[in-house]
């Protein structure tokens, strides 16, 4: 796929179709600073014909009063809605042109050479579009007004796929023809370019292209989001699709749904013969010595009397953007129901009937998604689009639905659901995270009985709560079923972007995930999933090991298996994306012993998909790895350290550091420049450098300074006369209770983008939020630690605890050293660490900078 091409294209029809558009608007008189009078039979002494009266009245009904306060913005988004309206029908549109996939099966935007002269012109007096206005088409062919013609026929066809693709082709209303853009067959134009700039191979690669144009498409719009993220701004809901939407590469879909969707059918049925079309698919006992397979084994027959028929499976993707992972799992489904006997031509109707689930915030994207599956239903039936007993994807848009106080004042049974009200209302910034209750939907379905009835009896008022009720069963329903598998790309944004209600709220439903939108999503597909079920996501990596992440953790662990999981890195998988991600597999129900399996991707991200796929044919390539999620148990903070050895677990069962003293926060002056010296700019009269005095001014303070292990870095005292009084008096300091110990240390810098380095402290030394310590309980187990902590041991472990730049106190603490070495043992590490130590004491004093100094080391 010409993936420049593509995106090129797309980023600049954006910017044409609104620029068109506005100016289409213009043409009637509606521009952004308001309009002309709304009744007028004229704009700028152009008469207007009673259709295009009708359509510019509906128009200004939807923008509202011009002197209003929100016109701008409902003038913007007006713009904005057509210019994404006809862009997807074009791209719709020619996707299926390029594909037979129109009814009449005669081109509308091109040649059938492919040159820019569409077919539909040349034989507009026998294209066979239902709805056509034959008489209107005769008069355009004789004024030779080809233009208008093409208008006229293009027009014609999308009406006529309203019908059989009502999603996508919804009936686009007199209102909104109005504003197709005029010189539609000029060069330069967006179908002209449409045309011409996009290979027509690129269509016929599948239908996923018209996810990529999308995302493209709306990449303008997300820079925009962003860049106001640097300036203090929140994501209001107009903000969370553009900013989260990322199409997700083919290779990490087919992982994710074969090992969830795929495993359900293949464990179920052992004559499969599925898994050979699932390159991506890592069975159980891939990689297992025999002495394990007794595990996999009684694993497997837990699942096998899971699934009995295709029928049976259910399926969502909660966030399913344009629709790639449904298309896919589609695929996936058609090839069990062939496997099962059915008919080809009779699949595409059972699976979009029984089995697939699409949510979106994004009205935009469910369009895309429903097209998207509707095209991959023709693939099984070529007369798919035309029969009476069609069905349409089941792709739900969670819309925003409010009932006035007055209203709520007659249903007070649905009133009192707060919770419920208060999520509709924000669907647009919550969507598939909100989870209805039972009550909630007897509530919802109560009052859509209730007023229904008024409406029949001729209650006009009744009709605004009934569309909100209706909206809001709609969006409740997919969302209070279990699936047998929740497969999703979910958005990813962190809390600090989130505007306050969906902060708050987040805090409130999801305090284990709270502090980005797609570990919420993790959350969220427990509850999604049935028991026994998978959830199946690719999600930002840190969950995996971060300290904020650590309840969500434990409670996968207590209730779900890892079953395989792929860890990108920090390459990415697509140059638009995020840079680290995880791709995981959770298997609904504790599995105790289960050994999941693990993949480490460092390759480029054009690489990985290949090195996945060799992975999974060479177990013993190097990164392919078995662990079971109870092993993470023993580690503190339970990272997802899938890579730990056996030694290495062993290690941190037998206890942390903690019983050898312990690391503090240190001090927060506030205001480092008043409170913070070097040591030769103070008085040493007032100091603590030679003394060891705990009265004195200025006392001497460990603090980050460049790579170094072992000693030194001393450079730095702090005013901390009377325990550090006017640091506190300044109300921006603060100091830990550690301080007045100032015993034997180990310090380390809180910050280092390389291995994290140990230095011995003598007694008196302050603590610095930026030079951490490590206080020692007793002087005798100082070496034997500096020597541990610096090891490569104590490498791989901080690896594991927190695989960052940043080592609070926390992390430190965390570290597991055996307390009780073997004696011969302890003396080669303390002697090693005695010497090193001395070593770079030596070093260190050697450079005037050091308050030992004695004479140039050349002397």
């Amino acid at each position: 796929m010409h993936d420049t091409a593509i995106k090129n294209f797309c980023i600049w029809a954006r910017r044409e179709l609104m620029a068109q558009v506005a100016l289409q608007a213009r043409r009637f008189g509606i521009r952004e600073d308001g309009y002309d009078a709304a009744g007028a039979d004229a704009v700028e002494g152009r008469p207007l014909t009673v259709d295009e009266r009708r359509q510019r009245a509906d128009l200004i009904r939807r923008l509202g009063p011009a002197n209003a306060s929100g016109y701008e913005e409902a003038y913007k988004g007006l713009i904005d809605q057509a210019a994404y309206t006809w862009f997807n029908r074009l791209i719709a549109i020619r996707f299926m042109e390029l594909n037979d996939r129109l009814p009449s099966h005669v081109r509308m935007l091109s040649a059938a050479d492919g040159a820019f002269r569409p077919q539909v012109l040349r034989e507009a007096l026998d294209v066979p579009i239902e709805g056509l206005d034959a008489a209107q088409v005769s008069e355009l062919l004789q004024a030779s007004d080809d233009e208008a013609l093409f208008r006229c026929l293009f027009l014609a066809q999308c009406r006529e796929l309203a019908a059989c693709l009502p999603d996508v082709f919804e009936p686009v209303g007199a209102a909104m023809e109005l504003l197709l853009p005029e010189g539609l067959l000029r060069q330069g134009s967006v179908v002209q370019r449409l045309v011409d700039d996009i290979p027509e191979e690129d269509w016929r690669e599948g239908v996923e292209i018209v996810g990529w144009m999308y995302q493209y498409y709306v990449s303008e719009r997300k820079d925009e989001v962003f860049a106001s993220f640097k300036k203090g701004k929140k994501a209001d809901a107009g903000a969370i699709a553009p900013a989260t939407q990322l199409f997700t590469p083919d290779w990490i879909v087919r992982y994710l749904t074969e090992n969830s969707l795929g495993r359900l059918w293949v464990q179920s049925r052992p004559e499969s013969r599925l898994a050979e079309q699932m390159p991506y698919y890592i069975p159980d006992d891939l990689g297992v010595e025999d002495a394990d397979a007794s595990v996999v084994q009684s694993e497997r027959s837990e699942s096998n009397d899971l699934v009995v028929a295709p029928e049976s499976l259910k399926v969502i993707d909660p966030a399913c953007g344009s629709g790639h992972i449904l298309v896919y799992a589609f695929r996936l489904l058609a090839a069990m129901y062939e496997e099962a006997g059915h008919v080809r031509r009779s699949i595409p109707r059972l699976i979009l009937q029984n089995n697939l689930t699409g949510c979106e915030i994004d009205q935009r994207a469910a369009q895309m998604a429903s097209f998207a599956l509707a095209m991959t239903a023709c693939e099984w039936d070529s007369r798919f689009l035309r029969r009476a007993d069609k069905v349409s994807a089941n792709i739900v848009c969670l819309r925003p639905a409010e009932i006035d106080a007055d209203e709520l004042e007659e249903m007070p049974y649905l009133a009192e659901r707060t919770a419920l009200l208060d999520a509709m209302a924000h669907m647009g910034e919550c969507g598939s995270l909100f989870v209805p209750e039972p009550e909630d939907i007897a509530a919802l379905e109560r009052a859509d009985d209730e007023l229904d009835a008024r409406e029949a009896g001729g209650d006009l008022l009744a009709y605004r709560p009934h569309a909100a009720v209706a909206q809001m069963l709609a969006n409740c329903k997919p969302l209070i079923e279990t699936y047998d598998a929740v497969i999703a790309n979910p958005p990813y944004m962190g809390s600090s972007n989130m505007d306050k209600w969906l902060a708050n709220w987040t805090k409130k439903r999801y305090p284990d995930s709270k502090r980005d939108l797609c570990t919420c999503f993790i959350e969220r597909g427990f509850i999604l999933a049935k028991r026994h079920g998978y959830s199946a996501m690719v999600t930002t990596q840190s969950w995996l090991f971060l300290s904020n992440a650590e309840a969500l953790r434990k409670k996968l662990i207590e209730d779900g298996t890892i079953i395989t999981l792929v860890d990108t890195k920090s390459t990415g998988y697509h140059a638009d994306n995020f840079t680290a991600n995880a791709a995981s597999v959770i298997r609904i129900g504790g599995a105790s012993g289960m050994l999941g399996a693990y993949v480490k991707l460092d390759q480029r991200p054009e690489e990985k998909s290949d090195a996945l796929l060799e992975a999974i044919a060479n177990p013993t390539c190097g990164w392919f790895y078995r662990r079971s999620t109870d092993a993470f148990k023993s580690i503190p903070g339970t990272p997802i350290a899938y890579w730990a050895s056996s030694a290495m677990l062993c290690l941190f069962e037998s206890g942390e550091i903690s019983h050898l003293g312990i690391a503090y926060e240190g001090i927060k002056t506030g205001d480092n420049d008043r409170f913070l010296r070097n040591w030769f700019e103070v008085s040493v009269r007032r100091s603590n450098i030679y003394d060891g005095s705990l009265s004195c001014k200025w006392q001497k303070t460990a603090k980050a300074g460049e790579y170094r292990s072992w000693y030194g870095s001393h450079y730095v005292v702090t005013n901390f006369e009377n325990e550090g009084e006017e640091i506190l008096a300044s109300g921006h300091g603060s100091v830990s209770a550690s301080e007045p110990l100032r015993s034997q240390a180990i310090t380390w810098n809180r910050i280092s983008s390389g291995n994290l380095s140990f230095r011995m402290l003598p007694e008196g030394f302050l603590s610095n939020m930026g030079g951490l310590c490590f206080y020692l309980q007793q002087s005798d187990d100082s070496y034997y630690l500096i020597g541990f902590l610096n090891s490569s041991v104590a490498k791989a472990e901080l690896d594991i605890l927190n695989p960052t730049m940043s080592f609070p106190p926390g992390t430190i603490n965390a570290i597991a050293v055996d307390g009780a070495p073997d004696d011969m043992v302890k003396r080669i590490v303390s002697g090693i660490a005695l010497r090193s130590v001395e070593a770079s004491k030596d070093d260190w004093d050697s450079f005037e900078s050091s308050w030992n100094f004695k004479r140039n080391a050349l002397i």
